[in-house]
């Protein structure tokens, strides 16, 4: 029975870079007739077909067509998101991934450009967190991971001041470098005047990810 709320297409299931390369399996059932068309260009792949198992990727056994008869099998099918469609906005979202990667990392570079030789005073982590407007943690690390010694978090006060506090608790790290006093073994903090392009830049690296702690 088809699914009719899903487009039929083609799907990459498994890579065997010694033999077989790339093979593809469709997404759903088609019906008997399309499916007595497209048969001869499958194969129903086993384990033993394989010269190498261990170094295959993905999938390697069931109904499967090679690169080669990819796009046989969508015209007979009449498939609109075809294989080479699908490699494309791969393409574009890889491309647009990196672009953006690279903008975090620019804007990173800058703040801790902003923050070299900032002021460091000694504060509770606690309090600091009870009179913020605003606090961001990347990735949610601090919160997962603090106890490990991981995560930074950026607080917006209300006195505005933008902090940046670097987790700075595992093992072996240099405590002695802590101004900020945390349930663990501390961290270090610095603290700059409220802009609002360094908040920009706090934003795009955070990717506006709000603090889920108290």
């Amino acid at each position: 029975m088809n699914d009719e709320t899903k487009p039929l297409k083609l799907v990459l299931k498994c890579i065997d870079k010694n033999e077989h390369g790339k093979l593809y399996a469709l997404n759903q059932l088609v019906s008997d007739e399309k499916l007595k068309e497209i048969l001869p260009y499958f194969k129903n792949y086993k384990l033993e077909d394989y010269e190498n198992i261990m170094e295959v990727e993905g999938n390697p056994q069931g109904w499967m067509c090679s690169e080669e008869n990819v796009a046989i099998v969508e015209d007979i099918l009449g498939v609109d998101e075809t294989v080479s469609q699908q490699e494309e906005l791969l393409k574009q979202r890889q491309q647009e991934a990196n672009k953006l990667r690279e903008k975090k990392n620019q804007a990173m570079d800058e703040i801790e450009q902003i923050y070299a030789g900032a002021q460091r005073p000694t504060k509770f982590l606690k309090k600091l967190l009870k009179k913020a407007k605003i606090v961001y943690d990347p990735q949610n690390i601090y919160y997962n991971e603090h106890t490990s010694g991981e995560g930074q978090l950026f607080i917006i006060d209300k006195d505005d001041y933008i902090w940046y506090i670097i987790n700075n608790s595992r093992p072996d790290d240099d405590h002695a470098l802590n101004n900020i006093k945390t349930d663990t073994k501390g961290a270090v903090g610095f603290r700059v005047k409220y802009t609002d392009h360094l908040h920009d830049l706090i934003k795009l690296v955070s990717n506006e990810n709000i603090y889920k702690g108290k």
